[in-house]
């Protein structure tokens, strides 16, 4: 599969067939296309691509001739604008050719454009071949298998995926995490990267000396998308905002169970408010917090996780970022095998940028210590093969975000209105999920975890989303990660993280602690609220 760029003197074609056709003394009008390349896809099937430089042709013709004979023959065309054909049955194996493209129209022709290409015996190739390939209600997920190659001079291998046909990695790919001794892999493509009711074909890929290769293509959809939650919502009046904040409650039974929550909604394009994230030098109630700034604060909830009185994440406040988000145990259970285990994660992330332009973003920090942010997770599968640090090629490019105010804690629990995890296992059984990419605890993450949560959130036209609900007392039984998120989802979210819950979990309004404190009132060492602007 070696690949060799040709270069033409100008008028000269390295198809004998294919020789310019222009009348003497004519000025040319097409421009000949440029980076023509050869990407093997199948047994018998290469891809040809190349870069159109010309506004004005018909068409494309593809020529190929073998390597030791003057003889070439068009073998296909396709239409003006298109940049790539598929051959198939064209080239064989053991064979060098040249392959080359040129533009057309009714009264002209290009010079063809070739690439030297060896099309090398199948059996002499790496393999990649999927074991399985399988979805879930909100992720895509396989084993494959590499081999028939050093795995240590495997540069890079993954996933890539098309809704349009046969997928190459000029579709969307996502690499992998580390291949086992064995030369297998589980890789996830979360729904981030996906849409509902949508069939895609899906082929493992890996390359080798600047060579990709692929396995053949399996297809795979979801089907099923989690559904908002409606809740009945009262407003509070008498509670002394400005007009561009509003704060709701229910009562309403959730799933049957008693219920009772809190959520603050703002109009930050009014200029009268603005959220902030505060983290102050040592945990303090957010009553302390709240009252510290003299009426400033209109609304204000516990914000990260916190450990020995410190914040365990990331915390951008007033544009300067402090924190981390660093590898986490398998588990925190110190009699589990998965406590001597670490993972490289991803963590939600929730904030505004300058403007007051509300995010949701996985956070990532690479091996120097860089803070990152994306629009899909690290794919993180506990018990399965391990990805290693965030970079800016992995889980993907990250997105370009400058925050002024923003906080980490996790899991996100929307994004595009999606909400990217469940609670499906993996084969290994109970704490094993296929989506907790996040890697969160028993405590916090699980079918039967309904603790108080706090969440931040917000919806399609910009405005942002304070909620808290109470748990595990007589008055509301709490909330699962998968109904929090759809709970956000009903009230118009299209982007949400879930922050720190339990004994954490508090809203004020004004000078009004609204939730159950009892038995006490946690100090945190980090918040979101509405302020004065």
């Amino acid at each position: 599969m070696n690949k060799l760029i040709i270069t033409l003197a100008a008028g000269f074609a390295i198809l004998s067939s294919c020789s310019d056709n222009v009348d003497a003394g004519s000025v040319p009008t097409l421009l000949p296309p440029s980076d023509v390349a050869v990407e093997r896809t199948g047994e018998d099937q290469v891809l040809v691509t190349w870069k159109d430089n010309s506004s004005s042709e018909t068409g494309y013709a593809v020529f190929v001739r073998k390597a030791d004979t003057q003889t070439g023959q068009e073998v296909a065309q396709v239409a003006a604008n298109e940049t790539s054909c598929t051959l198939t049955g064209v080239l064989q194996e053991g064979n060098q050719y040249f392959v080359g493209v040129k533009a057309f129209s009714a009264k002209e022709q290009t010079r063809v454009i070739s690439v030297l290409y060896n099309m090398q015996v199948l059996a002499d190739l790496p393999k990649v071949n999927f074991s399985k390939l399988n979805s879930d209600e909100n992720c895509i997920w396989g084993t494959y298998n590499i081999s028939n190659v050093e795995i240590s001079s495997v540069d890079e291998w993954g996933l890539c995926w098309s809704s349009a046909g046969v997928p190459t990695l000029s579709d969307n790919y996502l690499a992998g995490p580390a291949i086992d001794n064995n030369g297998g892999v589980f890789q996830v493509i979360p729904n981030s990267e996906l849409e509902y009711g949508v069939d895609y074909q899906v082929r493992a890929y890996m390359k080798v000396a600047g060579e990709v290769y692929y396995s053949a293509a399996s297809t795979a959809s979801m089907t099923e998308e989690y559904p908002a939650i409606t809740l009945q919502w009262n407003k509070l009046t008498d509670t002394g905002l400005p007009a561009s904040i509003e704060v709701y409650e229910t009562t309403s039974k959730l799933n049957g169970s008693a219920f009772h929550a809190w959520y603050a909604i703002a109009d930050l394009s009014k200029g009268d408010v603005e959220l902030r994230v505060s983290v102050p030098s040592g945990a303090k109630t957010i009553d302390e917090q709240a009252a510290a700034f003299n009426g400033d604060c209109y609304v204000m909830v516990n914000g990260g996780y916190f450990y020995n009185g410190k914040n365990t994440g990331l915390a951008v406040v007033d544009g300067k970022a402090d924190g981390a988000i660093n590898d986490v145990r398998g588990s925190l259970k110190t009699a589990d095998e998965e406590y001597n285990i670490m993972y490289a994660i991803t963590r939600g992330c929730f904030g505004v940028d300058a403007n007051g332009k509300p995010a949701a973003y996985w956070a990532g920090t690479d091996d120097s210590g860089k803070n990152m942010y994306y629009d899909t997770p690290l794919a993180t599968v506990k018990g399965e093969n391990k990805y290693g640090k965030p970079s800016t090629k992995l889980p993907e490019a990250p997105v370009s975000w400058n925050p002024k105010y923003a906080l980490s804690a996790g899991p996100l629990l929307l994004i595009d209105g999606k909400i990217p995890f469940n609670f499906t296992t993996t084969a290994k059984g109970a704490d094993y999920y296929l989506t907790n990419y996040e890697v969160m605890p028993y405590d916090i993450f699980g079918p039967d975890v309904t603790p108080d949560r706090t969440a931040a959130g917000y919806t399609e036209d910009g405005k942002v989303i304070l909620f808290i609900c109470d748990g595990r007392i007589a008055s509301s039984d709490g909330a699962t990660l998968v109904e929090l998120a759809q709970i956000l989802k009903g009230l118009g979210c299209v982007g949400a993280v879930n922050f720190d819950g339990g004994g954490s979990t508090g809203m004020m309004v004004g000078d009004k602690h609204v939730n159950d404190i009892t038995p006490n009132n946690r100090p945190v060492v980090s918040t979101l609220g509405f302020f004065k602007k």
